[in-house]
C-alpha cells in the first residue's frame, strides 16, 4: 500500500498461515494497572515492568501501538540494560474519548536476531477534569506585586486536598503553591515581580493541579489560563523635587546585660569549717547579751 491514499499496489492471496516454533524469549512484559484516571487535558505516567531471564539484560525498546482518541504518548521509550521498568508519558486533550479503554505495549529486543513480545491487555480510564479554575487578569508595573485570583470549579469531588501551581509566569515573576479541597471556592496567588521581569502582556499563565488517590496522583496539566500584564514604571516628572530620604532614627542601645553570677562550689571540708564558723559566731554573739 502507499500513496496517494493508501491504494494498493500488490497483492497475493494465500490459503494458508506460515507458524515457527522458537525457544521462549528471554523477556516479558507487563503494563502496571493504573488505579486512576487519565483526564482531558492532562497526563499520566504509564508504568511498564520487563521480567528478564537469568544471565540476558539487553535494553528493550517499547511502544504503544493503540491510543484511544485525544491521546498521545511518545514513539518509544527504552528500558535500558541494568533496568526493568519504564514510565510511558501519556497526555490526554480536551476531546479525548471518555470511557475505559483496553491498551498494550509492545516490545522489541536482540535475542540472537529481534523478538518481539506484547504485554497483557490493561484498561485505561480516561475521564473529565475533576476541577477547573477561572482565573482573572493580573496587572502590575516591574518590581511591584500583584494577585491572581481564580473561581474554583468543582466537577466531580475527591479526597483530602489537592495541589494547585500556578505556571507560565515571565523571568523573575514568582508565586507560591496552593492547596485546595472540594470545598475551596476561590484560590489567590501572590505574584512578586522584579525590575528585570519582562514588560509586555503575558498570556501563558495556566495551572496545573495534582489530586492523589490510591497513591497515584491524578494530574491536571492544564487548568484554566490567563495573562499578566506587566508595566514600566512611569518615568518621574520634569523638576519635580526628589523625595526626601527617610530620616534615620538611632536605635537606643539596649542595657548591658547582667553578668551572671559565678557559682563556687564548696568542698566538704569547706563546708565543715564554715559551719563551724558560724557556730562561734552565734556562740560569741549569745554571750555578749
Amino acid at each position: 500500500m502507499g500513496g496517494p491514499g493508501q491504494s494498493v499496489y500488490w497483492s497475493v492471496d494465500v490459503n494458508r498461515v506460515p507458524v515457527c516454533v522458537v525457544d521462549e524469549v528471554p523477556f516479558k512484559l507487563s503494563i502496571v494497572q493504573p488505579k486512576v484516571p487519565i483526564v482531558r487535558n492532562g497526563s499520566m505516567q504509564l508504568k511498564i515492568v520487563a521480567e528478564k531471564k537469568k544471565g540476558w539484560d539487553e535494553g528493550i525498546s517499547i511502544q504503544f501501538p493503540f491510543r484511544p482518541p485525544g491521546i498521545g504518548a511518545a514513539s518509544s521509550v527504552s528500558i535500558p540494560k541494568g533496568k526493568n521498568e519504564v514510565l510511558y508519558p501519556l497526555s490526554a486533550n480536551g476531546g479525548a474519548g471518555i470511557g475505559a479503554w483496553k491498551v498494550y505495549a509492545l516490545g522489541s529486543a536482540n535475542a540472537g536476531g529481534t523478538a518481539w513480545v506484547s504485554s497483557q491487555l490493561a484498561t485505561l480510564e480516561v475521564a473529565s477534569q475533576f476541577v477547573t479554575l477561572s482565573l482573572q487578569r493580573a496587572a502590575t508595573e516591574q518590581g511591584q506585586a500583584t494577585e491572581v485570583v481564580g473561581k474554583v470549579n468543582l466537577a466531580t469531588a475527591f479526597p483530602g486536598q489537592a495541589k494547585v501551581e500556578l505556571l507560565g509566569l515571565p523571568n523573575e515573576a514568582t508565586t507560591v503553591v496552593k492547596m485546595i479541597t472540594k470545598d475551596t471556592k476561590e484560590v489567590i496567588f501572590p505574584v512578586k515581580t522584579t525590575k528585570n521581569t519582562r514588560p509586555g502582556t503575558h498570556k501563558s499563565l495556566f495551572c496545573r493541579v495534582t489530586i492523589m488517590r490510591g497513591g497515584e496522583a491524578i494530574l491536571h496539566s492544564n487548568v484554566g489560563g490567563t495573562q499578566l500584564q506587566v508595566d514600566k514604571p512611569l518615568p518621574p516628572k520634569k523638576n519635580e523635587p526628589p523625595k526626601p530620604k527617610p530620616k534615620v532614627v538611632a536605635k537606643k542601645k539596649a542595657p548591658p546585660k547582667p553578668m551572671p553570677k559565678k557559682v563556687v562550689r564548696l568542698t566538704r571540708l569547706q563546708k565543715l569549717r564554715l559551719k563551724a564558723k558560724k557556730k562561734r559566731e552565734a556562740a560569741a554573739a549569745g554571750g555578749s547579751k
